[in-house]
């Protein structure tokens, strides 16, 4: 199990109520898929479980879906809308109705997700066995729904294999599939940025700041969830945009506290030679098929976006236009 440097650390909160938190927009269509599988769900007893629903469009595109599934479910169901667009915004929405409600915990995933059945009892499960775990984040594993060609499924975009162990110290966590104690808020007042508030990675910044101030995170491998992937996302598109932004904010998020020019001049320069090296590979590439020439060019716009975040230093708006249904 890997070490940590963080001696603040917190006392663990009995689980007793837990909320499932889901923020969507307009993807109706995935959210139904998404509020099937909840229905699901092995439901450990002893452990008060509800759904909250944060419809993230003044339309209310997902009162349609909500009021078809709700009567599968296993749970009460809480929803509610927040008209003002933006990632940060509705999950600090989410936040705030888990806390009225008097939750202890909470599950967020997103409505594009689909949850293994025992996604939730193996996250209580590391939390109740583990002395230090705070948070529970898992593995999100891609899965498509509509019939791609191998260039697209095998692009790095949605290769999502890990290194990491259960058990394994981490200081991050994404939103798409993660289980942590709602004291995390209560006692700090700690919320998604608004800084990020289109760009994504108020996720990543949101629980840097929790393991920073002594919550400790632990990867969790058997909590499994699937994110889906339609020919919405399917496609070159969809594929070289992302690539950008991962390199983008990853980096923005990495370097926003860096002073120093010298180490921002060095990564640019190595990152620079990068692209002129993959270019040149480019052409020979294609002998190994098109997988392997269109991996190579989302190499090229990652590193590129890595680069931008350097120079621009500001959040760009990913997350703006929905992609999928």
């Amino acid at each position: 199990m890997e070490k940590t440097n963080n001696t603040n650390l917190k006392t663990k909160q009995n689980i007793e109520f837990v909320c499932l938190a889901c923020c969507t927009c307009k993807r109706p269509i995935m959210l139904e898929k998404s509020l099937a599988s909840v229905s699901k769900l092995i439901i450990p007893q002893g452990i008060r479980i509800e759904l909250v629903i944060i419809d993230n469009d003044e339309q209310e595109s997902a009162k349609n879906t909500v009021e078809k599934i709700i009567n599968d479910l296993k749970m009460p169901l809480h929803y509610v809308v927040q008209k003002e667009r933006g990632l940060s915004k509705a999950r600090n929405t989410a936040i705030e109705e888990v806390i009225k409600l008097g939750a202890t915990h909470i599950l967020f995933f997103d409505d594009d997700e689909i949850l293994d059945e025992k996604c939730l009892s193996e996250h209580i499960k590391l939390y109740q066995n583990s002395e230090k775990a705070i948070i529970s984040t898992g593995p999100t594993t891609t899965i498509f729904i509509d019939e791609l060609p191998n260039y697209i499924t095998k692009n790095i975009v949605f290769k999502q294999k890990t290194s990491k162990k259960t058990g394994q110290v981490i200081n991050h966590s994404a939103c798409g599939n993660v289980f942590f104690s709602v004291s995390i808020v209560k006692e700090h007042n700690l919320r998604f940025s608004s800084e990020y508030v289109f760009m994504g990675g108020e996720d990543g910044d949101f629980f840097q700041k929790a393991f920073n101030l002594g919550y400790i995170i632990l990867w969790n491998n058997d909590a499994i969830i699937y994110e889906m992937v339609s020919k919405s996302r399917g496609n070159l598109r969809w594929i070289f945009k992302k690539c950008y932004y991962n390199g983008y904010a990853g980096n923005l998020l990495k370097f926003k506290n860096e002073k120093s020019y010298l180490k921002k001049l060095l990564f640019i320069f190595k990152h620079v030679l990068v692209i002129c090296v993959n270019i040149v590979l480019l052409i020979p590439s294609l002998l190994f098929g098109l997988p392997t020439f269109f991996n190579l060019v989302g190499i090229i716009i990652r590193t590129k976006g890595k680069i931008d975040a350097i120079i621009k230093t500001k959040p760009i708006d990913f997350y703006r236009n929905i992609s999928g249904e």
